[in-house]
């Protein structure tokens, strides 16, 4: 109901001849109600859908993105499934871009063995992986620190954990950040850890737009050969590890911090280059309102 009351300007400026046009982000609830006011006022509508909206929540999902005039999705990993589900619906790879400009890097690169990691305290995003990581690393490649950025449902047991391995002075968790400490904090860090496994309940991500951010900013990734993350990540700026192998992610980060900080400059530039190529913002949005216009007309 409150997404609902949310749309009532929209549908008034509809009912007054306004807006032509619905756009909803996320595929559960959002969808559903363009899916209602369009049948209400008999306008199009179209969704970009993203990761717990198509695993965790596909509640009438067939319907709603075959009665969409376009439906998109940031990488063809959920692209596929989108499809597989309603094989009538018109959907299309947008990819959630990244502004160059916002994050592109000021200070000179870090030289020494900082990992940074955000995203919800939740399963699927593999911190707990990650902890296991730096107990690993702890024996042979000491890390000077793990900030592990965000909240969510799990912070205790992962609070726990890092107990447990006795790496209260390396590993953190700092909470919810402002973006623009975000983008310091990614500035500052040697690489981003973006270790994501396909959670017990389905729950998953697509493409964490984290990711795009840190390799416009020229940090080097370390991430999971899952969901979308291998259309994006190369051996020439990252590396990617089996979901859910401590082992394997211990080894892919300290592989990395071997590298002088002139190899890693070298490698941010390459990942820098290959994102702004493939993932530029300004690019992929007039993509979105093409494929609505083409939908529409």
């Amino acid at each position: 109901m409150r997404s609902l009351r949310a749309l009532a300007p929209a549908a008034r400026r509809a009912a007054r001849g306004g807006d032509e046009h619905l756009h909803a982000h996320f595929a559960a609830g959002a969808a559903l109600d363009a899916l209602r006011v369009s049948r209400l006022l008999g306008m199009s509508y179209s969704v970009t859908a993203h990761g717990y909206d198509i695993y965790l929540e596909p509640r009438n999902l067939r319907e709603k993105l075959e009665r969409a005039a376009v439906a998109t999705s940031g990488c063809e990993y959920t692209v596929r499934d989108l499809r597989a589900v309603a094989p009538r619906a018109n959907v299309h790879e947008v990819i959630m871009g990244v502004d160059g400009d916002a994050f592109a890097r000021t200070l000179s690169h870090p030289a020494g063995r900082t990992v940074a990691a955000v995203g919800r305290l939740v399963e699927k995003k593999g911190f707990a992986h990650l902890i296991d990581a730096a107990a690993v690393l702890g024996g042979t490649v000491p890390l000077d620190r793990v900030t592990i950025v965000g909240d969510g449902p799990l912070r205790a047991q992962l609070t726990d954990r890092i107990r447990r391995h006795g790496l209260e002075r390396t590993v953190m968790l700092v909470g919810a950040l402002a973006p623009s400490a975000v983008r310091r904090l990614l500035e500052e860090a040697d690489l981003l850890a973006m270790p994501c496994v396909i959670a017990a309940d389905g729950d998953r991500d697509s493409m964490p737009v984290v990711v795009k951010e840190a390799l416009a900013m020229e940090v080097p990734v370390v991430a999971s050969d899952e969901v979308g993350l291998p259309e994006l990540i190369r051996p020439e700026f990252g590396r990617l590890v089996p979901p859910g192998d401590a082992q394997a992610l211990a080894g892919a980060i300290a592989d990395l911090l071997a590298f002088d900080a002139a190899e890693r400059a070298a490698m941010g530039r390459a990942g820098r280059a290959h994102v702004l190529e493939t993932c530029d913002v300004t690019r992929e949005t007039a993509r979105l309102v093409e494929l609505i216009e083409s939908a529409r007309r």
